[in-house]
């Protein structure tokens, strides 16, 4: 028998081609920096709700002027309230203790005239202006058993209540006898 080996016989080693030469290398390599240079350009963020995205690259408003969904025609603003101013006023006979008071009136002579025709028809002759006011509120307080009165204005009724009392010597002494406001109003 001839000698057979069974380890098989060891060929002459070949040479292997390289997958990638030096040139398809190269062009591999810059293909791809290319591609790593151009995909952040292909990222698109998503626009905060409310303003749409699409054909708006800068995610701009649509209320802005340079924005692709602006029409030139933003809605006008309604017009500023119109308020009118209403007054008040406080007409005293101290001599008889008699007094006329107004408030809502439209002008101040409306309120002057008004609180002196009040004071006369309750039976005042030497009837005259306390204080005026307008948008704002009166208290008038009086010492207890008949005496001085004293008349403060403030933004709100019980502030005025208040300081009219002190002003006046104070709970013990005084008492509010009339408070009213005079706000204005709104017309349109």
């Amino acid at each position: 028998m001839g000698s057979k080996h069974w380890l098989p016989t060891r060929r002459s080693p070949q040479k292997a081609l390289p997958f990638f030469s030096r040139n398809r290398l190269m062009k591999f390599i810059a293909f791809g920096f290319w591609i790593l240079l151009a995909a952040p350009f292909t990222v698109h963020a998503q626009c905060a709700p409310g303003i749409p995205g699409a054909g708006n690259p800068g995610c701009i408003p649509p209320t802005m002027q340079n924005s692709p969904y602006n029409q030139g025609m933003d809605a006008p603003s309604p017009p500023p309230p119109v308020w009118r101013e209403t007054w008040g006023a406080i007409a005293i006979d101290m001599n008889v203790g008699r007094a006329g008071m107004s408030d809502t009136e439209m002008s101040k002579d409306s309120a002057i005239s008004v609180a002196l025709a009040r004071c006369k028809s309750a039976g005042g002759s030497q009837c005259e202006i306390k204080t005026t006011y307008h948008n704002q509120c009166v208290a008038l307080a009086q010492q207890k058993g008949g005496g001085d009165v004293v008349t403060f204005t403030g933004p709100d009724k019980s502030r005025a209540e208040l300081q009219s009392v002190e002003r006046c010597g104070g709970k013990a002494r005084c008492a509010v006898v009339y408070s009213a406001c005079s706000d204005a109003v709104r017309v349109q």
